[in-house]
């Protein structure tokens, strides 16, 4: 679980880049599509595809010399290392998957088709859930390769994913062809996408740095505290699913509108996205409180790590609802296109208020491992209080795409 739960935060770190530019992508073709320019959308998408391509590729061949490094400098516990080594190394290999995914998947949202990257990601999840008990177990005539298998079916199934997603593309109504006119370097589109994408990224990056931090500061409590972080992560991130799932949302119509002219409803969208996710967290946070032990039962029989998974849930669901808040706000700055505002909220929340408060109210009171936890909720407070702010000063309007 510990191994996972590590090989998870940096593969999340890695994979930002690529989200991050596919977030600047999408932002420049909601923005076309709401000025009604179908030509320039379509342009800034095939130029995003082929950089996505070339830049992945070249990204993988360099992780693949720099695993063992990277591993190295969380200062894991041997077996946790070694495991965590073998995982990552055969994941990487998706990585020009992945990232293709998330550019077309961007792109398709972007347009207001939020059915193909669902039918993707279902098939890319059902693929890898396939592939899985095969290379970890050695069932029929695979050879059993434990966690090097679990990295290589996720990386397949990526794979496979991005060609479903590419022909897919190519055959929707909003279609991707190559010709003189998208094969040829268009810098200025390029710069734009870059100028977007490079705070998107850095954005996403402060988020998995955040959560290094935290494993740092787990760590120091042993290896319970880490894998009961893991779990703690993969209860909030599914609960958080509704809310990034919202915020795309919200990013699109942001764009679009503001494409359009229409600033009124950008802040209707804010409004009622918020409305709605009050209730949805405030439901889950209730379930979530009640439900932890019996999830953290699910994953292990350490009583140890059961009881410090239920202390981080007990304590992070009241914060359900300032996150919403936080991530809704700063979509809407992101989707003016506004990236740098966005990046510097998040960042400036998560890790200069969440981790330096984590680690101060475990080592420097009696909170102990709790104190961890207290410092998560904390982080969603703050970022919810600062992004609210900044989204009501309305700077963001005056963004150029």
């Amino acid at each position: 679980i510990a191994a996972i739960g590590v090989s998870e935060q940096i593969s999340f770190f890695i994979f930002t880049m690529g989200s991050g530019f596919a977030m600047g992508t999408g932002i420049i073709v909601a923005r076309r599509f709401g000025e009604g320019n179908i030509h320039g959308a379509r342009l800034a998408a095939s130029q995003a595809i082929i950089f996505m391509v070339i830049f992945s590729t070249l990204l993988m061949v360099g992780l693949l010399f720099a695993i063992s490094w990277i591993v190295s400098l969380f200062q894991l516990p041997a077996d946790v290392a070694n495991y965590t080594q073998l995982y990552l190394a055969a994941l990487v290999i998706g990585v020009p998957g992945n990232f293709l995914l998330f550019q077309i998947n961007a792109i398709m949202r972007s347009t207001g088709n939020a059915m193909f990257p669902l039918i993707v990601l279902i098939s890319t999840t059902v693929l890898n859930a396939i592939f899985a008990p095969f290379l970890i177990f050695g069932i029929g005539p695979f050879p059993e390769l434990g966690m090097t298998g679990a990295g290589m079916a996720t990386a397949a199934a990526q794979i496979l994913g991005a060609i479903i997603a590419l022909i897919g593309f190519a055959r929707s109504d909003f279609k991707f062809t190559l010709s003189k006119e998208t094969l040829k370097l268009d810098t200025s589109m390029l710069g734009k996408i870059i100028k977007l994408g490079i705070p998107s990224s850095l954005q996403m990056f402060s988020v998995s740095l955040s959560r290094m931090g935290m494993f740092k500061i787990a760590g120091s409590f042993g290896t319970s505290a880490v894998a009961a972080y893991t779990l703690g992560i993969k209860v909030d991130l599914f609960v958080f699913m509704f809310v990034f799932a919202t915020g795309i949302a919200v990013e699109i119509a942001t764009g679009q509108n503001l494409g359009a002219g229409n600033i009124k409803r950008v802040f209707q969208y804010h409004k009622a996205a918020i409305k709605v996710l009050t209730i949805i967290m405030a439901v889950l946070a209730i379930g979530v409180f009640f439900a932890g032990e019996e999830f953290a039962a699910l994953f292990t029989k350490d009583r140890a790590i059961i009881d410090a998974t239920k202390d981080y849930l007990h304590i992070t669901v009241f914060a359900y609802v300032f996150f919403a808040i936080g991530v809704i706000s700063t979509r809407v700055i992101s989707g003016a296109g506004a990236a740098f505002q966005s990046m510097f909220i998040v960042g400036g929340s998560l890790l200069f208020i969440q981790v330096p408060m984590a680690y101060v109210l475990s080592k420097y009171t009696s909170l102990g491992i709790q104190g961890i936890w207290v410092g998560v909720a904390i982080g969603y407070i703050a970022f919810a209080i600062i992004a609210w702010v900044r989204m009501k000063g309305g700077s963001w309007m005056k963004a150029r795409v």
